[in-house]
Formats: C-alpha cells, structure tokens, sequence
C-alpha cells in the first residue's frame, strides 16, 4: 500500500529541469533600474560593477570630485552624444567656463543653485527634474536634444551622478613619487619646479573597491 501511495505521489509531482527552474526565478527577479553612460569607458565599467554588487545605479563620488565632473558633462554635452544636463549645485561650486566643449553646447547645460540644502527639498527637486527639462520654458532650447539626467553636487540627493563627502568612488590627485631620504632642504626646494610640473602631468585618480583609473594625466591627453 505504501508502495501504491508513494508511486501516486510521485505521479502527481510535477517534473521540472534545472533551466526551467532557474528560468522562472529569473523571471521573478525585478532587474536593475537602467545605469546611465557617462561614455567616458573607465567609469562606466567601474559604474556597473557597482551596479551588480549593489543593485543601485547612481554614481556617487567623494574626494576632489570637480575635474572628473567637468569631463563628465563636457562629454555628455558634446559630439557625438549632445545631451542636455541638469547640474543641482548646492555648494555653488559649479563653472560652467571649466566645461571643454563649444558655446553652442554649453547652452544645454543647465545649473540650479537650491535657495534650501535640508534633505526634503533636495528629494523634491531631483523628482521633478524630468517636468523641469522636458516641459519648462526655461529648457526649450534643448528640445531638440536627450536629457542625460541630473548631477547633484554638495549633497546627498539621489541624482544619476553626485558629488558630496561620501560616495562609493573617490577622486584624488594621482600619486608622484616623494623626495628621496636624506634629501636636503636646499636640493628639495632645487626640485620643486620639477615636482610641480610632475603632480599636474600625473593627473587624477579614482579608487574604489570595484577598482580604479587615472585621468586628466599628461599621457591622458
């Protein structure tokens, strides 16, 4: 009788293969939310590892953050891409001269310094960002042009990209090699012109523990 029982049982078991179970855990799993490109390559890759690892897909940088802010909107504004970009800028830290692209592209640029920095506000004005550069008149310039997304600087507001003092990723000067022991303070200040000119070919650096890349370097140019 057990044996009869056991052999309905299994009759009524449903057979399933390995793939079609993973399938259908697949298929309940909610994916990602979309990672915006920067198209500056190192970034984008250090940005989906991110990603991956934690399910969340701003861009969030601590440290000297401006150099690679300024590359990030020049190459989003310019050819090939031409965005339009929305710049929060909370510590009014933000100029647009340092941008490296045309006028005509600057146009499409456009910066908000909030009147409030208290959290609640910041949230308000980062949802209503998409209103903002698709139906104000104030944007109507750049109809013609996608709107990338909004750069959030000096606060924590959950923008595409932000910049504040904490983020996943760090900017820094790159590292140059320091004075040799023993050196004098008469052969050091001998050297100093040179040291000087090797911190600004170094260019910067960005860590994090996803990994890193340097840019804005001599050889990076």
């Amino acid at each position: 009788m057990d044996e009869a029982m056991g052999a309905r049982i299994l009759g009524e078991i449903e057979e399933s293969s390995l793939e079609e179970i993973l399938g259908t855990v697949r298929g309940r799993i909610k994916p990602p939310a979309a990672l915006k490109q920067t198209h500056i390559a190192a970034l984008d890759g250090l940005a989906a590892t991110h990603l991956r690892h934690t399910q969340s897909r701003t861009i969030s940088l601590c440290g000297r953050t401006l150099p690679l802010l300024y590359r990030v909107i020049s190459t989003l504004v310019s050819e090939p891409h031409a965005y339009a970009v929305l710049v929060l800028d909370i510590d009014a830290r933000f100029d647009p001269t340092r941008l490296e692209t045309g006028l005509s592209n600057l146009e499409h640029v456009y910066v908000l310094r909030p009147s409030q920095s208290s959290p609640g506000h910041l949230r308000g004005l980062v949802a209503g960002a998409e209103a903002f550069m698709l139906y104000d008149a104030a944007t109507r310039r750049s109809k013609g042009r996608e709107w990338w997304g909004t750069v959030v600087m000096g606060g924590l507001a959950a923008g595409d990209l932000t910049a504040g003092w904490k983020g996943w990723a760090r900017v820094d000067r790159a590292e140059v090699t320091g004075f040799a022991l023993g050196m004098s303070a008469e052969e050091a200040l001998a050297q100093r012109a040179t040291r000087e000119r090797a911190v600004a070919d170094g260019g910067w650096a960005v860590s994090s523990r996803f990994g890193g890349f340097g840019f804005g370097g001599k050889a990076d140019g």
